[in-house]
């Protein structure tokens, strides 16, 4: 306050000086009463609480107006006091010091901004912003607040804006000449500031970044009113390849809302987000089925925390006896049903395919018919990609799943099977994985160089799921468009870089095709497809079998799993699924070559 009412009187006198108009006694006292009234505005306006690092436009607005009012009751006290005051001193030196004013309280105040950001700047991380927007004009704004940071210009994709300058700092161009300012500016990080990020672009500029070590940030607001930036670090799924949906959840909730439904699996990934999906869709009763107890006792309490206006029920069950599953039904009466149960580990069921016939095969045939019974409206089986064609037990599995809910002769429930692949965060995602082993310093192994697997969000994914539920009329394959598929090794080198390490730092091991393992996933089998009214879902042309020779197969199948036979149950799969092709063990089982063993261990000693 005290520097401002100086200020006031040197701008008075420098008015005065300037103009050679002297100020007698009556001009100082309205004077002083005009600075009076500037400093009670300025209090009354918030100026003495503003930080000077955040001066700007508003502290500006706050000074105009402050000596405004104080011009004013200058000019109405030399009015009404009856003397010449101010008045003598005529308009041109009423302007000329109000300007005077306004430049030194507001100015000064700039100023003294402008050096504190210069002076941090010097030391602070060089940053280029991508995006030359809204978003990054208040990037550009926050980041010249903070010492850490030195923001040194823009990117754009945008031609018509490269050359232009904002606040003080150009738009140096495109991605295309991130090169050339690399040369001539030496930035050592990136910032995009983008609304919506486009995988392809995200994609662009992880490329773009990783050649030349420069950390990538993602800006994704603003909190409060320009006081802090909302930043992350640029995420895998960022990088997916995928189509953008936007899905109509009328008939989702027209099947859901005020429904009992049922999940099993509903402690995994898939699961428990389903369980939270039909949750939101105004379910009124969940019961919850999972072989897990810890699991179950996860997901139990996320729920009834989450959603407690739905009853949940959890039941600790492998669905495994037809009788106690029957009774289930029976006493919960679930309108609907999703079947996300199954052992899902390539290479651990390939170990053990007696086990993983017994809980994906045996108890899925429970599950239909228990639901069946009781009259269950709609059943949803979820089903993957390594069911096309599979080289391994676990895609056998799911395909005569697939081929026993198209061909089960039902009397009252309508049922579908949705195929997807790979799911980020899901339970034994390779992504985990890679991150361990980057934590642990690498390598970072890959079976193959050319592998490519398709990959989807979990939300995404369950979104599509409930909506090809909804739209199921009887044995339809729907099948959810995932994308472009994404080479593994490309994803082990990004998580790499994603992880704030240099690509060359840890290094990337190819260890060979797992058993049953293919170089890429289908989604079809070669069946014609149709669309459907959902961006995204296709479904493929069921196949139709005679159920009781199917039921008799599939019979002959768990017989053989129970007696642990493998060469009859290795014929039996076969026959059901003909166009299974067996990994080597399994092969040489087929052809006669290995007699009928119980176990890998025993596989790979007749083997040697």
């Amino acid at each position: 306050m005290l520097c401002d009412l100086a200020t006031f009187a040197g701008a008075a006198w420098l008015a005065s000086y300037l103009l050679e108009r002297p100020i007698a006694q009556g001009g100082w006292s309205a004077l002083a009463l005009a600075a009076v009234v500037r400093v009670w505005a300025f209090v009354r306006l918030g100026m003495y609480r503003s930080a000077l690092r955040y001066s700007g436009i508003h502290t500006l607005v706050i000074s105009v107006a402050g000596v405004a009012l104080g011009s004013i009751a200058a000019v109405a006290g030399s009015w009404f006091g009856g003397h010449g005051g101010v008045l003598e001193l005529g308009r041109a030196f009423l302007v000329l010091e109000a300007l005077l004013a306004v430049g030194v309280t507001g100015g000064a105040r700039m100023a003294a901004r402008m050096a504190l950001e210069r002076c941090w700047g010097k030391a602070g991380t060089r940053v280029l912003i991508y995006g030359a927007g809204d978003l990054g004009e208040v990037t550009l704004r926050i980041l010249r607040r903070h010492p850490q940071w030195r923001p040194i210009g823009f990117l754009d994709d945008d031609r018509h804006k490269h050359g232009q300058v904002i606040h003080g700092r150009p738009v140096l161009g495109g991605l295309q000449d991130l090169d050339r300012v690399c040369n001539e500016h030496t930035p050592q990080a990136v910032f995009v500031a983008i609304n919506n990020l486009d995988p392809q672009v995200a994609n662009a500029i992880c490329r773009a970044c990783m050649s030349r070590d420069l950390r990538v940030t993602v800006v994704r607001g603003v909190d409060g009113e320009g006081g802090s930036l909302r930043l992350r670090d640029l995420k895998l799924e960022d990088l997916l390849p995928r189509p953008s949906r936007q899905l109509d959840p009328a008939p989702v909730r027209a099947m859901l809302a005020g429904r009992t439904v049922l999940v099993t699996g509903a402690g995994g990934s898939i699961g428990s987000e389903l369980c939270a999906q039909i949750a939101l869709a105004a379910a009124t009763e969940l019961v919850v089925v999972d072989h897990s107890e810890f699991n179950l006792y996860a997901v139990e309490g996320a729920l009834k925390e989450r959603f407690p206006q739905v009853r949940v029920v959890p039941i600790l069950d492998n669905l495994s006896d037809p009788d106690r599953l029957r009774s289930l039904f029976a006493r919960h009466r679930p309108a609907v049903v999703f079947h996300a149960a199954a052992y899902k580990h390539v290479p651990m069921v390939e170990a053990n395919p007696f086990a993983a016939v017994i809980n994906n095969v045996l108890s899925f045939r429970n599950l239909l018919a228990a639901a069946d019974h009781v009259g269950v409206e709609r059943l949803v089986l979820i089903s993957t990609d390594k069911a096309v064609r599979p080289t391994n037990v676990m895609g056998a599995t799911k395909r005569v799943c697939e081929l026993l809910m198209q061909n089960w002769p039902t009397r009252h429930t309508r049922m579908c099977s949705v195929r997807f692949g790979n799911v980020l965060g899901s339970s034994g995602s390779v992504v985990p994985r890679f991150l361990e082993q980057i934590e642990a310093g690498g390598p970072v192994t890959v079976t193959h160089p050319d592998i490519t697997r398709y990959f989807m969000l979990i939300p995404e994914a369950v979104a599509l799921v409930l909506a090809a539920g909804s739209m199921a009329d009887h044995g339809e394959i729907f099948i959810l468009d995932m994308g472009e598929p994404v080479r593994i090794a490309d994803m082990a080198r990004k998580l790499i870089f994603l992880a704030g390490k240099h690509p060359d730092e840890i290094k990337v091991a190819y260890t060979g095709l797992r058993p049953g393992e293919k170089l890429y996933e289908e989604l079809l089998l070669g069946e014609s497809e149709r669309g459907t009214a959902v961006p995204g879902i296709t479904v493929g042309k069921p196949t139709l079998l005679p159920f009781p020779r199917l039921a008799n197969q599939i019979e002959a199948l768990i017989g053989h799993c129970r007696e642990r036979e493998l060469a009859g149950f290795t014929r039996t799969l076969r026959d059901v699924v003909p166009e299974w092709t067996p990994s080597e063990q399994f092969a040489a089982v087929f052809s006669g070559e290995l007699p009928a063993v119980e176990s890998r261990a025993q596989f790979q000693a007749a083997s040697a």
